[in-house]
């Protein structure tokens, strides 16, 4: 009989990268210790090396955060039929079309499927996370650049409006933006929304009822579970109330509660990048890109965030491509390769 060459890995090992190295880089996390949904404070932060010497002053750092629903080590599950994220990424950089860089694929999962990468009473200290714990422990445990021009925060949906959160609160620490389709425009993307899912909480008993269900097993086999999760993770991150639940901006007749409202509105980006002006304008760069024919009409907020940015006279690379939602991670070359010219410069 042949013999069969055969190994046992002790990790969990699901192909070969041709040009990076990965580690898990876990943190027991202090700042999520006492998050409001118990959710762990041990996060699994999944990081591409790449295989050749690093620089002498040290690789850049890419932060890769995920959609709603998603997370970072969920980036490495296997696909049918195509490559996922982090293959695709090994292939760009295989062609000289990504930069040689760290790329940290950020655990801010919650129970409901998202943080927004923002300190929030419902959901936890999240931005609190990737700054105090997240950026430090990088610093310590792999050679990379201090400066913060060589720091890049990218994303799509969500991730896309982490982006452009931490990058325009925290500029002494990233230097560069990257946004895919972010979430802004409130009026338009989010706020219809509410008025379809807000008569189904309702119906089922509200929040902790739809927590309920979740944990049963029950959520799922309604046609707008999604969209229930979706909407009651938005407001326990931007607008939480006692308990666990939130502020309905609206009333029994579908009208906007102003004073409500705001309280939402202070999470829009094209709300609080205007506060932010001296943070964008000293960004190195931004990326923007969006489908035209988004779902949640995130190309009509993008528009008006490239008008702003504009009229800041920031170094915007803005792009529209012929698509919707569901096609953000097809852009993600086109991302990479911008990124890698901006640090050739």
């Amino acid at each position: 009989m042949r013999s069969t060459h055969a190994k046992v890995i002790h990790e969990l090992c699901l192909w070969e990268f041709k040009h990076f190295t990965i580690q898990t880089l876990v943190i027991e996390s202090h700042c999520l210790k006492k998050n409001p949904l118990n959710d762990s404070a041990k996060r699994f932060n999944p990081v591409l090396i790449p295989k050749k010497t690093p620089p002498k002053e040290g690789y850049p750092v890419v932060l890769v955060l995920s959609g709603y629903s998603g997370n970072g080590p969920r980036y490495f599950a296997p696909k049918t039929f195509e490559e996922n994220g982090p293959q695709v990424l090994d292939a760009c950089l295989g062609r000289e079309e990504a930069a040689a860089a760290i790329y940290c694929f950020v655990d801010a999962m919650t129970f409901w499927g998202g943080s927004q990468f923002i300190n929030s009473k419902g959901m936890g200290l999240y931005e609190d996370f990737i700054i105090q714990e997240l950026v430090p422990s990088l610093k310590q445990s792999f050679p990379v650049q201090e400066n913060a021009k060589y720091w890049c925060v990218s994303g799509g949906s969500s991730g896309g409006y982490g982006a452009l959160h931490l990058t325009s609160k925290h500029p002494e620490i990233f230097g560069i933006c990257a946004a895919i389709a972010p979430d802004c425009f409130f009026e338009a993307s989010l706020l219809p929304e509410i008025r379809k899912i807000v008569p189904h909480i309702e119906k089922i008993g509200g929040v902790a009822a739809v927590k309920k269900e979740l944990i049963e097993g029950k959520l799922l086999s309604r046609k707008v579970a999604f969209d229930i999760l979706n909407v009651v993770a938005m407001g326990l991150c931007y607008a939480p109330s006692r308990g666990e639940n939130f502020v309905t901006p609206i009333d029994h007749e579908g009208r906007v509660i102003e004073e409500k409202w705001s309280r939402w509105l202070e999470h829009d980006p094209l709300c609080f990048l205007k506060e932010r002006q001296r943070g964008i304008q000293s960004l190195r760069a931004i990326y923007l890109d969006v489908g035209d024919r988004d779902q949640f009409h995130l190309q009509f907020g993008a528009r008006q965030i490239k008008k702003l940015l504009h009229g800041m006279k920031v170094s915007l690379s803005y792009h529209e491509f012929s698509g919707t939602h569901w096609d953000i991670g097809k852009r993600r070359p086109e991302m990479w390769l911008w990124l890698k010219k901006q640090w050739e410069k």
